[in-house]
């Protein structure tokens, strides 16, 4: 009776502490009477053992829904239904739980219920580690556990074990174990330990694993495993990919080393190795201080070998490629950036690795290091660059470095200071500068790293000084002048003369700094005029609106050819005598001042058509806009000091889309007023006095970009790359590695459905652009089309495509179809390019995990094997 009235106060006395907590968003708990003295009358007749421990060191009994029962002693309390025990960070769950109050030790298991099939099986809840399993025993004061059949996840693994035991150090040890990413109860495969031990923050020690796919043991052993567990880095070994191509033999990729080099760097070395004697070489440095900076850097360099030596179609061929990133935390240096993003190499790299289909069709690769600075509370900035662009199908590389820019942003001289009232006209008037260095070089890919690339450099400087402002007259137009003045700085010149021996015109550089200049005036006048028409409230079209923006502007420019500027000269350019001006500063990288009088009229319009209709789905707004016609706009200028052709060519462009904005297109033209004589050129004869046309149709372009896609079910998606189920409409990308690499050599993986997302049951996209040039006699044709799309077979199958069609040869372009299967904790990929160069396949069946991303097997076909 006594123990009876003990373990009733003291349950008394938990419930009363655990009804006084609260739980706060945050995941805290505080107390909120930290006053309550306890009442030491009742506790007298208790054991001194049990009044000098702390009550928030023993158990707590916070639920049962059926019943709570204890033994005759009233040692042992028995709790049947959604039993939950507590103590200090340990919380466990079960239909029924056995503690013994007296040694600390706590049983609990499932139960039965009427179907026979056991429910409430314990979980287990260590701080934020959770725990499933059969049965356990566990003492709370020794810490040590006996577990049937748990189940344990760890960073999107799970760990099945028949029998584990804890020991006090956390030390864990385990019989009859399954390693998978499979969330089910009942994986579809596993790594099947006999035994193991688990040292935290140290090691795994395994003895000998195999493993079995849908419950069939496959030959594939490990006699032990010895492995890290600590969350420090350090270095290791990568295994290696091996396989065979036709072309470069037997191969090994991927394996090298890595290294984990402190908190901020890690490096990592990978190599290719071919029978026939071809080989790559790749660097991957990543590197990050939080709060400063971080960026990537990858150097790659490889040898391809074809044929044998002494065959007519033995070549080696050797490349190199650059990539690195630099990104900086903008709470670095507010005033201040520094990034970097540079795509630079060898013109026949891709050819040879590219890992994804984009990256081989590419022609054109750029980069751009770049510094910028505000100076806080003044108008200035500078900027401070190098660029690159590189053409692989000519093998020409354009460079400017660096690249300076210095700028002066718009301020108002004549602004007063503390005025009151609207400003006057002059202190509308606005200032800006801007100055411009640059160096610039196109050199053939071969030159590149020759001294010579110095010599064929092109510099010089740019000044500009605008100055302008606006003000309206009559209300609703506004006026706009303003004046330029451009200075050119260059410490090369050119001068040209004729050679009586050779029959031609020779031109020298002249290396001596010049200076240049021009200036020009103009004034422009716009406005806007308002057109609508309503229909009636029970019309499907509420109104039509129309916007019309008339623009005129003139523009003078003085003659800088005139003899008196010293900015053209005349040279002779055939043996008969006739001569012809030139600029000194024709080679220069920003020209220099124009010639011959310029007095220029410019017109211009632009439309914009557009309609309110109601809205039959959107009961908060019931009228919607649609945009019939977006920017329709016609230009052209008169130019009133030239002796002939005084008009240019109407430029006419706009742009529309239809169907909620599923078919964009976009249009531009051009006509010219001039007719043309027997040789195909303009001459000062109008096209309507010649033909009876206003204008002659010189070029135009219509491009039509189309997509359609159903709309995303509710939360039926596919599981994402790393993880056994993913948020609704997680997307996986398709040409990927499960560990976020390529997938090897095999090109296409990127082409056309670079992700899979089964929320998008199929969707389609095409694109066609049409152009038509006829500047004289001769016309030309150019069409491109290109289409691609997706579509769900089931809710575990995806095909993509994408393609295009040449019109000039008949034939589709590369062309790419992608499959895709979800297999639960597996994924199956294939990828084929059926026709073209790049003629190739890709199978992959692997584990969606990161974690076992090694577990996977692949099939190839490499493109090269079909030269």
């Amino acid at each position: 009776m006594r123990y009876r009235l003990f373990f009733l106060l003291l349950l008394f006395n938990h419930i009363t502490l655990f009804a006084n907590r609260v739980s706060v968003n945050d995941g805290f708990v505080i107390n909120q009477d930290t006053t309550i003295v306890p009442d030491t009358l009742a506790n007298e007749s208790l054991p001194d053992s049990v009044q000098n421990k702390k009550s928030i060191d023993d158990p707590v009994f916070t639920n049962a829904e059926d019943s709570i029962v204890y033994s005759l002693d009233g040692k042992i309390a028995y709790l049947y239904g959604n039993a939950v025990v507590t103590y200090q960070d340990l919380e466990l769950k079960a239909s029924y739980i056995e503690f013994d109050m007296e040694t600390k030790q706590v049983y609990a298991s499932g139960l039965a219920d009427s179907t026979g099939k056991v429910i409430g099986k314990p979980q287990f809840k260590e701080g934020s580690k959770t725990f499933k399993m059969d049965k356990i025993y566990y003492n709370f004061d020794t810490r040590r556990a006996k577990i049937i059949g748990v189940v344990t996840e760890e960073a999107g693994g799970f760990m099945h074990s028949a029998i584990t035991k804890k020991m006090e150090n956390d030390v864990v040890n385990l019989k009859a174990g399954k390693y998978t990413s499979c969330d089910l109860d009942h994986p579809h495969f596993y790594l099947a330990v006999t035994k193991g031990k688990i040292i935290p923050n140290n090691k795994i020690v395994a003895g000998p694993a195999y493993l079995v796919i849908e419950d069939v043991p496959f030959p594939l052993f490990i006699p032990f495993g010895f492995f890290p567990n600590t969350k420090k880095r350090s270095a290791g070994l990568l295994i290696p990919e091996y396989g065979e191509e036709k072309n470069r033999g037997l191969f090994l990729r991927g394996g090298g080393f890595y290294f984990g080099m402190g908190d901020y760097m890690d490096e990592k070395i990978t190599f290719d190795i071919y029978s026939r004697g071809s080989w790559g070489i790749r660097s991957q440095t990543n590197y990050k201080l939080r709060y400063k900076f971080s960026g990537s850097l990858n150097i790659e360099t490889s040898a391809i070998i074809n044929s044998e030596k002494g065959l007519p179609d033995y070549s080696k061929t050797s490349s190199y490629w650059i990539r690195w990133s630099h990104r900086q935390d903008p709470k670095a240096s507010p005033n201040s950036t520094f990034q970097a993003n540079v795509n630079f190499g060898s013109s026949n790299y891709n050819k040879y690795n590219a890992r994804n289909i984009n990256t081989a069709l590419s022609n054109t690769f750029n980069s751009s290091i770049s510094y910028s600075k505000n100076w806080a509370g003044t108008p200035f900035s500078l900027t401070a660059s190098l660029n690159h662009s590189q053409n692989t199908i000519n093998e020409t590389v354009n460079l400017n470095f660096p690249r300076v820019a210095f700028n002066m942003s718009r301020i108002y001289p004549f602004k007063r200071k503390n005025a009151v009232g609207s400003p006057k006209w002059y202190e509308k008037v606005g200032l800006s500068l801007n100055t411009s260095f640059d160096n610039r070089v196109q050199v053939l890919e071969e030159n590149l790293f020759k001294p010579s690339v110095l010599d064929s450099m092109q510099n010089g400087m740019k000044h500009s000084i605008p100055v302008s402002t606006s003000f309206n007259i009559l209300k609703f137009i506004t006026v706009s002048p303003g004046v330029n003045y451009n200075e050119f700085w260059y410490l090369q010149t050119i001068e040209k003369h004729w050679n009586a021996d050779s029959n031609r015109v020779e031109v020298d550089t002249v290396r001596s700094f010049k200076r240049g200049y021009e200036y020009n005036g103009s004034v422009s006048m716009s406005t806007k005029v308002y057109g609508m028409f309503q229909f009636s409230k029970n019309s499907k079209v509420q109104a039509i609106r129309h916007v019309l923006t008339p623009s005129v502007s003139l523009g003078y420019r003085p003659d800088f050819s005139d003899p008196k500027y010293g900015f053209y000269k005349t040279v002779q350019i055939d043996s008969t005598g006739n001569t012809s001006n030139y600029s000194i500063f024709e080679n220069g990288i920003y020209g220099g001042p124009g010639g011959g009088k310029s007095g220029v009229v410019s017109f211009s319009l632009s439309n914009l058509l557009e309609m309110k209709v109601k809205s039959d789905k959107d009961t908060v707004n019931q009228t919607k806009k649609i945009k019939i016609i977006d920017g329709l706009s016609a230009n052209t200028s008169y130019n009133l000091l030239a002796d002939s052709l005084n008009w240019s060519d109407i430029s006419v462009s706009g742009r529309t889309s239809l169907f909620d904005g599923k078919v964009n297109i976009n249009f531009s033209g051009g006509f010219s007023l001039y007719a043309l004589d027997a040789n195909g050129k303009k001459y000062n004869k109008f096209e309507l006095n010649n033909s009876g046309k206003l204008a002659r149709f010189t070029r135009g372009n219509v491009g039509i970009d189309f997509s359609l896609n159903s709309k995303k079910e509710g939360q039926n998606s596919s599981s994402g790359r790393g993880g056994l189920r993913g948020a609704p409409g997680s997307e996986i990308p398709l040409g990927t590695a499960p560990d976020g690499s390529n997938f090897g050599e095999s090109l296409g993986t990127q082409y056309g459905m670079d992700y899979v997302d089964f929320s998008v049951p199929w969707n389609v996209r095409f694109s066609y652009n049409l152009s038509y040039s006829k500047p004289a006699f001769q016309s030309s044709l150019v069409q491109t089309l290109s289409f691609s799309g997706s579509v769900n077979l089931t809710p575990k199958w995806k095909i993509g495509f994408s393609s295009g069609y040449d019109f000039k040869n008949r034939k589709l372009t590369t062309t790419s179809l992608n499959f895709y299967r979800d297999l639960h904790c597996w994924e199956m990929r294939l990828t084929v390019i059926p026709i073209g160069y790049y003629k190739s396949f890709s199978f992959t069946i692997n584990v969606k995990s990161s974690l076992l991303h090694d577990l996977k097997f692949t099939k190839r076909d490499h493109y090269l094997d079909n030269q």
